[in-house]
């Protein structure tokens, strides 16, 4: 993959200058991600399609949109586009753990945007680590800031859950869990379909061992999102037949939701830590 996908194939190599001379810092920026998403894993399912498609049409214009590009336009017009969906969706259903993992959605898709620039400036052979180090600052910054907003208004309806304080008014609506199921078995199935794909691709690659783990890191950053896929067609099964308070259950699920985001953007973190202390270190 390039510099701005988080998923390493294992039958790529370097191939410009650059890249030759500091292989160690790039294989820093491929495993580079904000947070632990299935958006890491789609984006190298579309590099494969993108790759294939290369295969039988020669690039024209010098080559100014590379497969990197492509793929990841696609993916970001795409994660928008779901986003947008989901988010309307989640006001009518009056959902707060729908609104929260629009949060990851939309930064995923804010971060493919971003890396559009990091490929270009990449393809010029211009240096690009530093861009990406701030690409991915921005991304876990604005992850973290609009999962703790949303927290802190689930937190709010929580603590009505419990007795510890007053409901405002207008906040009795319930919630529909009919859409949030669907949303929620759409995500599952987005998430297989993501993995099936990936595994597919890999099957291709030539090193087993490096397959391996590729493939668990994938497994990883598509088990975050399907843990909260999970979580969130549990609650709409809990609200349907078991008839609970869906605004208690609701706010419950959307505080397990957040939680899993800031535990990814920890390890998405943790790397952007170690990517800045090898740069400083190469001068």
């Amino acid at each position: 993959m390039a510099a701005t996908t988080p998923i390493v194939r294992a039958d790529e190599s370097a191939t410009s200058d650059e890249e030759t001379a500091a292989p160690t810092t790039e294989q820093h920026v491929y495993d580079m991600g904000p947070q632990l998403s299935r958006g890491a894993v789609f984006n190298a399912v579309m590099q494969d399609a993108v790759d294939e498609a290369k295969a039988d049409k020669t690039l024209s214009k010098g080559k100014r949109c590379t497969p990197n590009v492509r793929a990841l336009g696609v993916s970001a017009f795409l994660f928008t586009l779901i986003t947008v969906v989901q988010y309307f969706a989640a006001i009518i259903a009056n959902s707060h753990a729908l609104k929260m993992d629009c949060i990851s959605m939309g930064v995923d898709a804010f971060t493919y945007m971003g890396n559009i620039v990091v490929e270009c400036k990449k393809r010029d052979g211009a240096k690009h680590v530093t861009s990406q180090l701030v690409i991915v600052a921005c991304s876990l910054g604005l992850l973290c800031l609009f999962t703790v907003l949303a927290l802190q208004e689930s937190w709010d309806t929580v603590q009505v859950c419990r007795g510890k304080k007053e409901a405002a008014e207008g906040d009795e609506d319930e919630v529909n869990g009919w859409i949030t199921l669907a949303f929620a078995v759409g995500g599952i199935a987005f998430d297989v379909m993501c993995m099936v794909e990936f595994h597919k691709g890999n099957q291709r690659s030539n090193n087993g061992s490096a397959r391996s783990v590729n493939m668990f890191s994938a497994l990883l950053h598509v088990g975050a999102d399907f843990l909260r896929s999970t979580s969130t067609m549990v609650m709409s099964l809990v609200i349907l037949l078991a008839h609970f308070d869906s605004g208690c259950v609701d706010a419950y699920t959307s505080i397990l939701i957040g939680v899993t985001i800031l535990i990814g953007a920890a390890v998405g973190f943790f790397k952007w830590v170690k990517l800045l202390a090898g740069c400083l270190v190469k001068g």
